[in-house]
């Protein structure tokens, strides 16, 4: 079987098969009707007729509801994360990467309906889900390789360790998210600043003024 990308796309540009969109139809039409009506309340039948397949066409893909409901958890969480992993990978000129990590997935979560109702605790049988999500392992690795490279420069502190810490910040990203969801925007998203520089004065190295 050709390897796939989450998006269908085969590796060197190939269009994806009809079975490969077939099974992103169904995906996508999972996390918009579970992001809106919950797992109870949806069924298959109904995402199935979203996507505009058979009724019984999503169980060529996913063995049953947990399982499409998990696949579109991991799905749409990853979407969010991606977006953090991109940034702290790529803006490599910004020396706020945290501040701008914390604002990037807010802004993110919005674009996520079902991410954002897992955040919010209505899917309380699957809350704990959040800090296993595989992506979430993606973005701490790039937040310990993007510490050890400013260790290097001297700009973070070489006493810290980089994988912990990068746990940490995770961490830290996912309660202000939750926060951010369960409260509102402007409520928590005024703070992601304060805690952006609460990090830099724990892990940035200061230079002292020159006498």
């Amino acid at each position: 079987m050709a390897v796939t990308d989450d998006t269908g796309a085969r590796p060197g540009g190939a269009a994806p098969s009809k079975g490969e969109l077939t099974r992103r139809a169904i995906l996508d039409a999972a996390i918009d009707r579970f992001g809106r009506d919950g797992y109870r309340a949806t069924s298959v039948a109904t995402i199935a007729r979203d996507a505009g397949v058979g009724g019984t066409v999503a169980y060529a893909y996913f063995p049953n509801k947990e399982a499409l409901f998990l696949a579109a958890v991991d799905h749409d969480a990853a979407g969010v994360i991606e977006e953090g992993v991109t940034h702290v990978l790529d803006d490599l000129d910004t020396d706020d990467w945290r501040g701008t990590l914390i604002f990037t997935l807010v802004d993110a979560v919005d674009r996520h309906p079902l991410a954002r109702r897992l955040l919010a605790g209505l899917e309380p049988e699957v809350t704990e889900r959040v800090m296993d999500i595989p992506a979430l392992h993606e973005l701490r690795k790039a937040c310990a390789e993007r510490l050890r490279t400013e260790q290097a420069a001297g700009t973070v502190r070489t006493d810290i360790d980089a994988v912990s810490v990068a746990n940490g910040i995770v961490s830290i990203c996912l309660s202000l998210l939750m926060s951010v969801v369960q409260i509102g925007t402007n409520a928590t998203s005024v703070y992601a600043g304060d805690v952006a520089a609460v990090l830099a004065a724990a892990l940035d190295v200061v230079t002292p003024p020159r006498p």
